[in-house]
Formats: C-alpha cells, structure tokens, sequence
C-alpha cells in the first residue's frame, strides 16, 4: 500500500503536467481575435436635410412605397426566378452543408465493416506449405479526434461564420436586384415620356410645317422659312428611333433580371404607363452611420468574412501541433459465417494514434502566414465596405435632394417654354414676328420638356439608390388610401401639370 500511495503521488504531477502543457498549446494554437477594424464614423450624414421628420425602422420590401402594381409584380417575379440569387442561394445550401460537415468531425466517426479472407502460408522448419483456411469478419470501426488543440473547433467556427455571410450575401443581392427592377422600371416609365413628347412635339412641328407650305403657296411665305420648317421636322423624327431602341433595351433589361428570355415583358410593358405620384420623402428618420453598419447586409457579410478567416487561422496554426486520434474495431472474426455470433470469436482492438510533423520544412509556417495575409486581407475589405458604404449614402441622399431640385426648376422652365411656343405661333400667324422665332420656341420647348421627362425618371431613380444605400428605406410604407394618384394635377394632352407637389409626369 505505501508503494502504491507513493506511484500515485508521482503520477498526479505527470499528469498535471501534461494536462498544463495541452492547454498551452492549445492556447498558441487558437487564432488571434481580430484587431477593430472599424473607420472613424461621423456622428451624422452630411446631407440629410435638418427639416426631415424622424421615422421608423428600415421597410425592407421599398419598392412597395410607390403603390404601382406592375413593379411590385415585377419585383416579385425577379426575387423568385432571378438566375444570379439562385447561384446565391445554391452556394448558400452550399456552405451549409459544409458546416454541417464541419459539425459532424467533432463527432466519433462509426464504421459498419465485413469481411472475408483466406490465408494460406509456409509451416514446419522446411517450410511446407500450410492448407489454405478462409475467415470471416464482422464489427464497427471507431475512430475520433480528440480536440485538444482546436483545429476542428476552429473550421466549425469558420464553417458557421461563412453561413451567416452567404446569407447576408444573399440578403444584399435581394436588395440589389430589386433595386435594379425599380431602376430598370422607372427607366422605362421615363423613356416612355420622352417618346410621347417627342411624337407630340412631331405632330405640332408637322402642322406648323404644313402652315408654313400653306403660306408659301399663296404667296406669304418663303422658300427659306418652309426649310427651316422641315429640318426641324427630320431632326424631331430622327429622335424617336434612338428612344424606341432604348426602351427596347430596358424592356429586355427587366425581362433577364426577372429570369425570362429578353422579349418575354414586351407585350406586357409597351402600353405606356405614368410614373408613379412621389411625395417629398423625410429623410430625417434614416439614422446615424453607426446604425446603417447594422442594417447593410454587404457590411454584415464583410464582418463575417473577417470572423471566418480569424477562424482559419487558428486552423492553420493548429497544425504546428500533434493530432491525437482515439479509435479501435470491436466484432467477431471466425472460420465460419455461422459461428460469427458466438462468444469466442470476440475481438477487439482500442488504442490511439498520435500523428505530429516534426519535419516539414517550413511548410505549416507557410501557411499560417497565408492565414495571416488572408485575415489582414479581410480587415481591409471590411473597412473598404464600411467606407463605400458611407459614400455611397452620402452620394445618394445628395444626388436625390439635387434631382428633386432640378425636377422643379424643370417643371417651370418647361411651363414656360411651352406659353413662349403658343404665343410664338400666334404671334407669326397674324404676321407681327418672322418664323425664326417660332423655331427657337419649338426647339426650347421639345428640350424643356424632354429634359424635364428625364429629371422626373431621374429623381425616382435617385430615389431607388437612397433606398438601397439605406439598406431597404426607412419607415413604414404609406397606405394606399394616402398615395397620391399617378395622373393628378394634369391638365390634358400636351400641357403642362400642375400642382403643390413635384409631379413624376408633369406632361399630360
């Protein structure tokens, strides 16, 4: 008994020092926690309006806002069939099966086994050959890695840290592609006015140049007036193709983004349709830049990525120290399948297996400093896409205070330049002014207007880019009962609308 006693006494302090000297390596093998990348943040953007009214949080379907059916169905179609979010969630299913693998190597691994064999050898001291004889096996193998030095902890980590990321990748091209429908779509709506304009302006130039022939046949007019009269005509006309063509490329456009071939939408998005009615949006309730950091979900992929590659380094660094494997086979091995299930044919083997490169020449080394690049290469790119971020923000809640500003300037010149047409006209009918003047009041009201069609599609479309750089919006979306309708305020065909608000189609 003191024997024992004192064998016991000298294996505690073995055994403490190798459990200190495991937990040590396990320590060094683990990856550096990643140093804060965040920039310095501003406290608030630089141009949000000081008179904006505060509101909720981010509505994430923005599109819905603008109260028009044919986006919201097209929106739909494009986040259900689009080709580039089904790459994106196929590699998602992907990755998640990947950390379900990464899940299952902390577990024993169990294999089911049977076997048949036959062994013939030499015997006897002139080494006769033996009668051949056949065994039969049966049984499990086990083997597990014991995690001592968290190498498969880490790539779980890892594993984990790249599902969250495909999906906040996945949540990011969401928000982009129906960012990109809206674009395509008010595009089109925009287009589509520039085309009604220039045909009405050709209409008018027609009738104008038929006057000016009429006039000339009679004597009252002259040669150079009717040329000048159809050179703005061919110049008009020579428009319309350029924007039928662009429309066509939009419509095809549209119809890719929603997973169809690119004629697919043509019959459905040639009949002309107004933009939809815009209030002045309150951009107050957008939040600090600290709370985007939350809501974008390529910041959030960004951050996971870095978490995913702390991870791997740790893995890396793991192979600098041994694997201990746990593992043995447990059946029954006998001459014959029928004796297989009896107690003497019992057979087991249970052991461990230590593996540790002691010579390698530099290449785990190698590729913990691989790691390394690949984490620092992460930090960087996170803090790229906290910077891009923020420009892009910034960028947008300018531009759509800037278009929204040029729209209504626009909308007045345009008021305008139509009145000088009409009395232009009038005043060359009854003789008091030449027709040079009534050129230049044509040419001044087709741009008027045909500039103010595309700061309207514009201003919505900057719209679209707040959105999408706020992550979705902000607020709650507006009742339908409150939307403004999309044709108020005009006032017939050919004319100038009216009204308190900036109108999307302010030419009806």
């Amino acid at each position: 008994m003191p024997a024992f006693a004192g064998m016991t006494r000298s294996v505690w302090p073995l055994r403490l020092s190798v459990a200190g000297i495991a937990l040590l390596l396990a320590a060094c093998a683990s990856g550096p926690p990643p140093e804060p990348a965040l920039p310095p943040l501003p406290t608030a953007f630089a141009n949000v309006p000081e008179d904006g009214q505060p509101g909720g949080e981010p509505a994430a379907a923005f599109w819905r806002g603008f109260q028009d059916p044919q986006l919201d169905a097209l929106v739909t179609r494009a986040l259900e069939a689009n080709f580039d979010l089904r790459i994106a969630v196929a590699r998602l299913r992907e990755a998640r099966a990947l950390a379900r693998l990464a899940d299952a190597s902390l577990l024993p691994q169990v294999n089911g086994t049977a076997g048949v064999g036959r062994v013939r050898d030499f015997i006897g001291p002139d080494n006769a050959l033996a009668p051949g004889q056949t065994f039969y096996s049966v049984g499990l193998d086990v083997r597990w890695e014991a995690d001592l030095f968290g190498r498969l902890s880490a790539e779980r980590r890892a594993a984990q840290a790249q599902v969250r990321a495909g999906e906040a990748d996945t949540q990011a091209l969401q928000l982009s592609l129906s960012a990109e429908v809206a674009r395509g779509y008010f595009e089109l709506r925009g287009l589509q006015e520039r085309l009604r304009v220039s045909r009405a302006a050709l209409q008018t130039q027609e009738a104008v140049l038929r006057l000016v022939q009429a006039r000339q046949d009679v004597g009252r007019g002259t040669g150079l007036d009717t040329e000048r009269a159809r050179a703005l005509v061919q110049s008009t006309a020579a428009g319309v193709p350029v924007l039928e063509a662009a429309l066509q490329r939009t419509r095809y456009r549209l119809a890719v983004l929603c997973g169809l071939p690119p004629t697919a939408l043509d019959a459905e998005l040639e009949a002309q349709r107004p933009l939809p009615g815009l209030r002045s949006v309150a951009l107050g309730g957008i939040g600090a830049p600290e709370s985007l950091l939350r809501r974008r979900p390529d910041i959030r992929a960004a951050e996971l990525d870095v978490a995913a590659a702390a991870a791997r380094v740790g893995v890396a660094r793991a192979d600098l120290f041994p694997r201990i494997t746990l593992g043995g086979t447990l059946g029954h091995n006998a001459s014959r399948v029928g004796d297989l299930g009896d107690g003497s044919t019992y057979v087991y083997n249970l052991g461990a297996q230590l593996l540790w490169n002691l010579l390698d020449f530099g290449r785990v080394r190698a590729q913990i400093a691989a790691a390394d690049a690949r984490s620092e290469a992460a930090l960087r790119v996170y803090e790229a896409t906290v910077l891009a971020a923020l420009e892009e923000t910034e960028g947008a809640l300018a531009s759509y205070t800037h278009t929204q500003q040029q729209a209504q300037h626009l909308f007045d010149a345009a008021r305008a330049a139509e009145a000088a047409a009409a009395i232009a006209r009038g005043r060359f009918e009854v003789g008091v002014i030449d027709f040079l003047a009534v050129l230049d009041a044509e040419r001044e009201q087709l741009a008027a207007r045909d500039q103010l069609a595309q700061s309207q599609a514009g201003a919505a479309v900057a719209l679209v880019a707040v959105y999408k750089a706020l992550a979705g919006g902000w607020g709650p979306a507006p009742e339908p009962s409150s939307a403004p309708s999309a044709t108020s305020g005009a006032v017939g065909p050919g004319s100038v609308a009216s009204g308190s608000r900036l109108p999307l189609q302010a030419t009806r």
